[in-house]
């Protein structure tokens, strides 16, 4: 099994390396729509502080007083963000299946790895995926109301009853299952969209039936390497709030620092799901691959 796990390691990384300049556009694309979201805000505090002698103040720590007298000043202002926030995160997500729709095809085929390949999958694959994204949705929209259900069923047992450890353990469980079953709905979504592109199928629904058989027979493969490359996404946020902690708090050098330091971190998430499909890919193909039975031909 080790042995497994390295090669699929080691060929996913490969693949991933051959189409590392995609990274790039992911991360060109995060960063513009980030100066979106945090423009309306610039503005508001540009206007509000570039005349005042309280942006020195501010300079040393955050102000209550100011801060009320701000949410007071531009309260109109500040209701229409979080709208704008709605509208430009569905864009940003519809996006983002535009771009998983291309870098699945150009991982798919690894000699057709260029832009112009890139954005005809986008282009081919958008739809069907956007379907699969719709109904991962409703699944993970399952998971959270099963939470919630058990939440309330605990609560009802343990309404009159002193068993505190007993509990904690059940709801320490019950978060744990939450994990576990919005990681199965990432995996199942995530596959379904490779058996779509390798197979060119737009049948989302026909499509299931044989990915669940897939997933049941090579599980502990298929999961191991799923939840190895989740801890590997995991280890890296580590790393971020441990540098960060050592950063010099001066403000202005602080910040640039800071921006360095989440802008790598952005980059190493970006790394990351892209190894996520790179790993998935190669493992359907692989498993997936028809063995084609040689003979040997006689000797005279």
């Amino acid at each position: 099994m080790i042995k497994q796990l390295k090669e699929i390691f080691r060929q996913s990384i490969v693949l991933l390396y051959r189409n590392s300049k995609f990274v790039w556009l992911y991360w060109g694309t995060n960063l513009a729509f980030g100066i979106v979201l945090s423009l309306p805000l610039y503005y508001m505090l540009s206007d509000h502080l570039m005349h005042s002698s309280l942006s020195q103040l501010l300079s040393s720590g955050i102000d209550y007083i100011w801060y009320l007298q701000f949410r007071s000043l531009y309260d109109t202002e500040i209701g229409e963000i979080p709208y704008m926030i709605y509208g430009t995160v569905g864009i940003y997500v519809l996006i983002q299946v535009f771009y998983l729709g291309g870098l699945i095809s150009v991982f798919n085929i690894v000699k057709k790895n260029e832009y112009v390949d890139f954005f005809y999958g986008g282009v081919k694959h958008w739809y069907r995926f956007s379907k699969v994204m719709l109904l991962s949705l409703v699944f993970f929209a399952v998971a959270f109301k099963i939470n919630d259900l058990t939440g309330q069923l605990l609560s009802y047992l343990f309404a009159n009853q002193e068993k505190i450890i007993f509990e904690f353990i059940l709801r320490a469980s019950r978060y744990i299952l939450l994990i576990f079953l919005l990681g199965l709905v990432m995996l199942v979504g995530d596959y379904l969209k490779i058996a779509l592109a390798v197979k060119d199928s737009t049948k989302v629904l026909k499509e299931i039936y044989p990915l669940l058989l897939f997933l049941k027979n090579n599980f502990n493969r298929v999961f191991t390497v799923f939840f190895l490359v989740a801890v590997l996404g995991a280890m890296g946020a580590v790393v971020y709030n441990v540098i960060e902690g050592f950063l010099p708090k001066n403000h202005y050098f602080y910040l640039l620092l800071a921006f360095i330091l989440q802008q790598m971190l952005i980059i190493f998430r970006l790394l990351v799901r892209m190894l996520f499909s790179a790993t998935e890919i190669y493992l359907y193909k692989d498993i997936n691959a028809q063995i084609i039975p040689t003979q040997a031909e006689e000797v005279d």
